[in-house]
């Protein structure tokens, strides 16, 4: 069946829906991977490695570079492949495997290393085709295993100019629906890779008597919201398990709030939003939330917009963030935001007894990846718990991805300037909707709406360099 696309005119379109399928292609598991065999081939022994961790990148259409779907596009890359797994740069993975387990963890082992290494010393051969896996089922264009039931477009394609400073823009779709949907999974695709910095898209709230032009003006419009999804190198594709899954309100907009960075030369962009209807009843709203409601410098709370700069030349310059739990949450996964001089994020839990756990350890933060973190099993964190959020940004010449060493870095959207959002998703544990009434309903969804942390409020000014 082709896939729909909605051009953000106002006119509300059917939604036939595609029979419910597994979304995730399960990648096969690395048969002997940690006990390499004496003459590793191809087809047995490192297709099911490249095909379980790399292949949803490595192929036609997508980010990477080259594609390593079959043997003949794999051979010429083989000693380059050993090279970057054995130093650990792909496929990126920087969680701390001291703490958490991730469904999506996609790092080699030890033993599967030594296999591609011990293929490649080999002549890299390719074995007996009769020994391949099936190849994962990937939808084209798409990260999961069919394509969206419903595409949407953002308003209009964006001419990029060659050389500038761009402020972040927001174009505005309205949603075709005139009843409430439910999506159990979403995928925010970029239209132009070489230009689109990260993308990020709301669902909002607008005043009503807006033009298409002020809708496409790429102005911030005001209203709140919550976060849909956000895309930025190595996300942009999430799902939610059974039952749980995130909402579009009929009335409502998508905003496609956009960061785009010049080439050189002029560019285009149309990004595109994809959209996997959940199939069965849904008992509770996911939300995309930050772990913290304080910043602290020192031990000491500061305001928003009271965050001093980050010296010149400070090489492990501390931050930290807390937020106190009012009621029992499952949390499913975490994603730290921070710019090009993060270093590193981490995310512990001190229970209401005392006692505290680590969930998430980023030690070496990669502006170019950020990952979103999704636990292998959710984790219940009760009410009267606290996260606490560390953090630390280096300055130093040291920090071979620092802009400039020499200058203080100020708060802002730009990549130059810094950011500390530890984003987490998660869903309240006594919010049951098959047990709330529709008032109980709509008093906790007027309570959510909120306002992205990553979009400054129009009203607010900002800070001066």
């Amino acid at each position: 069946m082709p896939k729909q696309v909605y051009r953000a005119t106002l006119q509300v379109m059917a939604l036939p829906l595609l029979a419910s399928m597994a979304l995730f292609a399960a990648g096969p598991a690395a048969d002997g991977a940690d006990k390499p065999a004496m003459k590793p081939t191809y087809s047995k022994d490192i297709a099911p490695i490249l095909f379980s961790k790399c292949v949803q990148c490595h192929r036609a259409g997508d980010i990477a570079p080259m594609q390593l779907e079959t043997y003949k596009q794999v051979r010429p890359w083989a000693k380059s492949i050993a090279e970057q797994v054995s130093k650990r740069a792909m496929p990126p993975w920087f969680a701390d495997p001291e703490h958490g387990k991730f469904r999506n963890d996609r790092h080699l082992t030890d033993g599967e290393i030594k296999l591609i290494s011990a293929w490649v010393e080999s002549g890299a051969p390719e074995g007996d085709p009769k020994d391949l896996p099936m190849r994962p089922a990937l939808a084209e264009g798409w990260s999961f295993s069919r394509p969206p039931d419903l595409v949407i477009e953002m308003p209009l394609t964006v001419k990029v100019p060659a050389e500038g400073q761009l402020d972040m823009m927001n174009y505005y779709a309205p949603v075709p629906f005139t009843e409430e949907k439910w999506v159990e999974a979403v995928e925010l695709r970029p239209g132009n890779r070489q230009v689109v910095h990260h993308s990020i898209v709301n669902v909002v709230t607008l005043p009503k008597g807006l033009t298409h032009e002020q809708l496409v003006s790429g102005k911030k419009l005001g209203g709140l919201g919550w976060k849909l999804i956000g895309q930025a190198p190595g996300k942009g594709a999430e799902s939610h398990p059974e039952g749980v899954a995130k909402r579009i309100a009929p009335g409502t907009y998508f905003e496609f709030n956009m960061h785009y960075t010049p080439t050189g030369k002029p560019e285009e962009d149309r990004s595109l939003l994809g959209l996997w209807f959940a199939k069965g009843p849904i008992h509770h709203e996911v939300v995309t939330r930050p772990a913290m409601e304080q910043t602290l410098i020192a031990g000491k709370v500061v305001a928003r917009g009271g965050i001093p700069r980050i010296p010149a030349g400070a090489e492990n310059w501390a931050i930290d963030g807390q937020m106190t739990v009012k009621d029992d949450i499952t949390v499913y996964s975490m994603s730290p935001h921070m710019h090009f001089r993060g270093h590193d994020m981490k995310y512990t839990v001190r229970f209401p007894d005392g006692h505290e756990e680590v969930l998430l350890n980023v030690p070496h933060y990669d502006f170019e990846w950020q990952l979103n973190y999704e636990f292998d099993k959710p984790v219940k964190v009760p009410a009267g718990s606290t996260f606490i959020i560390n953090g630390h940004f280096d300055n130093s010449k040291n920090n071979p991805k620092n802009p400039d060493p020499t200058s203080e870095v100020i708060w802002g959207q730009q990549s130059w300037n810094e950011m500390f959002i530890p984003w987490a998703e998660w869903t309240v544990d006594k919010q049951d909707l098959s047990k709330m009434s529709k008032e109980e309903i709509d008093k906790m969804r007027n309570a959510a709406r909120v306002r992205d942390p990553e979009v400054r409020d129009p009203n607010e000014k900002p800070e001066k360099p």
